[in-house]
């Protein structure tokens, strides 16, 4: 039994039950994280097509943000834990919550990097900033969207009463 309801029912909230809101979440979770692998994944396939076809140079520029080698295959290795992650819950919580903080970090690094001009071989521009704060915040979200019951708690509905045969109330 959940650690919210044990012990007697007060009188006042007898009649409600429980309903954990995690399967419809899930559900939701599983379209949110199949839509970061394939954007990352296209970004990342676009960055790798970009370095091919002009070896001698960084790759091409999406919305400023340089597609480095680098950048690219991190951007690939993305799409592959977040598709990954949205064939099971508990993985997807372990991906979510680990790429929100890798994002947090990448953001804080970029932003440093772009103050003093050094991009690095990830990139670090102000457009980039952008990307790893867009990052964090659909990770951010995405898990805090899969574990509604830890943060929020469950739903507490209405009991259905069934109405016996000879058309009185059950008691």
């Amino acid at each position: 039994m959940a650690r919210d309801t044990r012990g007697p029912m007060p009188p006042q909230t007898a009649g409600l039950r429980r309903v954990s809101g995690n399967p419809e979440h899930w559900r939701q979770s599983r379209r949110a994280l199949a839509a970061q692998a394939a954007a990352t994944g296209v970004l990342g396939a676009v960055g790798l097509f970009g370095v091919i076809t002009r070896p001698g140079e960084d790759g091409w520029r999406i919305l400023g943000v340089p597609l480095t080698p680098a950048l690219s295959v991190v951007m690939l290795g993305i799409a592959a834990a977040a598709a990954l992650a949205s064939t099971r819950r508990p993985a997807a919580k372990v991906v979510t919550l680990t790429l929100t903080a890798a994002a947090l970090a990448l953001m804080i690094i970029c932003s440093v990097a772009a103050a003093h001009r050094a991009p690095g071989p990830l990139g670090f521009t102000e457009p980039a900033i952008l990307l790893w704060s867009i990052l964090f915040c659909v990770n951010l979200g995405t898990a805090m969207w899969i574990i509604p019951d830890h943060i929020e708690g469950p739903a507490w509905l209405p009991r259905r009463h069934a109405h016996r045969a000879d058309g009185q109330a059950p008691t």
